[in-house]
């Protein structure tokens, strides 16, 4: 019947070569007119997918590729309607959420669009065995090795995984636990931001000044902060360059989020990832009281996995998924507000007043700046707006209704904050803006269902507060003890600077730092204090 047809009808030549790549055309044409125009007519309860060229590969690649382009291509075939599409993946579907209704019911819905799943996956991926992952949900019971009624550290008897959540929300939430971290971070500032110990940011020096970059100033003095709260000192005398490593793997931390091949150990993952998983092992393996400089969270989370007894490589996976997700975010929204605020004279006038009010008598009142500046509030929150590119991911379980459309249990939903965070219904028509005071002008829209950059619901990121201290001590001290403004010279051609491109480059999982070979360069002097 194909030779026929293609003999008689169409003329083609009949050989060992033609048919089968006839065949196959004839399939794939098949294939696109049911999925993409049969189907969606038969189901239009079913969100649309975004057609495709590959079957089973799907987006796979454009996924990896550029992530924020395939999801304006999405909205653009559902006519910028917001409506519930999908995308597909080697592994399942994906359904893609930016209504900010549907989004609200999303983040709240703990049955149907379950964390634990995706938890699971996440688990596995940074590095626990199937046994490392069973002892991690065990529930102790009365008759157990685990059970320990009246214990201190764990005395709900919370599995393992739980446990390290509750940790992690009490040393994060405000409050006694938070602020010791606070003052941990800050001391760390202090100690990095000094004029003789900036050669890890230091272009060039002269007699006036020095040239620094700005990229890497906020990444080396955010994560040595970060470092220090978590670890104090231990983790730098195991192994001297752990800030380096933790800097290439979070460049590269989308690859153990989205199971991205390792080709063979050759990934840009594999070194660092390998490294810092040695560095938390030998952590881990040193007797207690040695490790005094760690933190609170830490403490407890290394006493109960003991008491679980999972595998060191377990251990060390948790407290790698910590470490990550301390690192992920500060140090480019520290870039971000800079970078801005360098490019406009006027608005670094502005935060400068609201920082140095907050140092009386020398000492910086953390809280004080934290709560009392509203101009940098309002820059900070529009930088999150613009640069957030978190993507939330939850496991459909059971079915639901959602916007009209039935999800099926084993895909999973997306929310992306970058196209929430760019909805021009919500934010008009300059939601591609930055714009300096939109949050003081509207001081609503920090609470709008499309403003998500902290994600929501159950996993709403408890270390909102303490990040915001951060980086504001972050600023406060350098503005402090250094007179900064942009380098003049230094753009293209030897003119002025242009401003930094967003890398969109590679999937995203916070706040997205700007391409790799952008930067600012900044004229700096030392204040006299």
């Amino acid at each position: 019947m194909i030779e026929d047809l293609m003999n008689l009808r169409w003329g083609i030549p009949v050989n060992a070569f033609t048919v089968p790549v006839f065949s196959i055309a004839v399939l794939w044409i098949g294939w696109r007119i049911w999925t993409f125009t049969i189907r969606p007519w038969l189901r239009p309860q079913d969100p649309v997918v975004l057609p495709y060229w590959i079957p089973f590969l799907g987006h796979s690649f454009a996924f990896f590729g550029n992530s924020d382009e395939l999801l304006e291509r999405g909205l653009d075939y559902v006519g910028r309607s917001n409506e519930i599409f999908g995308i597909q993946t080697l592994k399942r579907q994906l359904y893609i959420i930016t209504n900010p209704p549907e989004v609200s019911i999303a983040f709240n819905d703990n049955t149907a669009l379950h964390f634990d799943g995706h938890l699971n996956e996440l688990l596995e991926n940074f590095g626990f065995s199937k046994e490392g992952l069973r002892l991690s949900w065990h529930i102790p019971k009365p008759g157990d090795w685990c059970y320990l009624p009246g214990n201190e550290i764990n005395p709900e008897l919370a599995s393992l995984n739980r446990f390290t959540e509750d940790m992690y929300r009490k040393q994060l939430l405000p409050g006694e636990k938070m602020d010791v971290m606070s003052r941990v971070f800050m001391r760390s500032v202090f100690d990095t931001l000094q004029w003789d110990k900036l050669d890890f940011c230091t272009v060039e020096s002269t007699e006036k000044g020095k040239l620094l970059s700005l990229r890497e100033l906020c990444r080396y003095t955010l994560v040595e902060g970060a470092t220090q709260t978590m670890f104090g000192s231990h983790l730098h005398k195991i192994e001297p360059r752990i800030v380096e490593y933790m800097l290439r793997y979070n460049d590269n931390a989308w690859m153990v989020f989205f199971q991205y091949p390792d080709f063979f150990g050759n990934s840009p993952i594999t070194e660092p990832r390998r490294v810092i998983t040695e560095t938390l092992e030998k952590f881990i393996e040193m007797p207690d009281e040695e490790r005094h400089e760690q933190a609170w969270s830490i403490k407890n989370i290394l006493a109960w996995q003991k008491v679980m007894n999972i595998d060191l490589r377990a251990r060390a996976s948790v407290l790698l998924m910590v470490y990550w997700a301390a690192n992920s975010n500060e140090y480019n929204i520290s870039f971000w507000v800079l970078a801005h605020l360098l490019h406009n004279p006027e608005l670094l006038r502005m935060v400068k007043e609201e920082t140095e009010a907050a140092w009386i008598d020398g000492v910086l009142d953390i809280k004080l700046l934290r709560t009392n500046s509203p101009n940098l509030e309002a820059i900070f929150n529009e930088a999150l707006r613009l640069n957030g590119g978190a993507m939330v991911s939850r496991i459909v379980r059971e079915p639901i209704t959602l916007g009209g459309k039935q999800l099926k249990p084993g895909n999973a939903i997306i929310i992306p904050a970058r196209q929430l965070h760019k909805n021009e219904k919500v934010w008009g028509q300059n939601s591609g803006d930055f714009d300096a005071f939109r949050f003081k002008k509207h001081k609503a829209l920090s609470r709008h269902a499309s403003y998500r950059p902290f994600g929501g619901g159950k996993t709403y990121c408890p270390g909102r507060v303490l990040a915001k201290e951060e980086v504001y001590g972050f600023l406060a001290t350098l503005f402090h003890r250094f007179d900064l403004k942009m380098a003049e010279g230094k753009g293209p051609g030897g003119g002025k600077q242009v401003f930094p491109s967003l890398d969109d480059s590679s999937p995203a999982l916070g706040i997205t730092g700007p391409v790799k070979s952008h930067d600012v360069l900044i004229s700096a002097t030392q204040r006299v204090v």
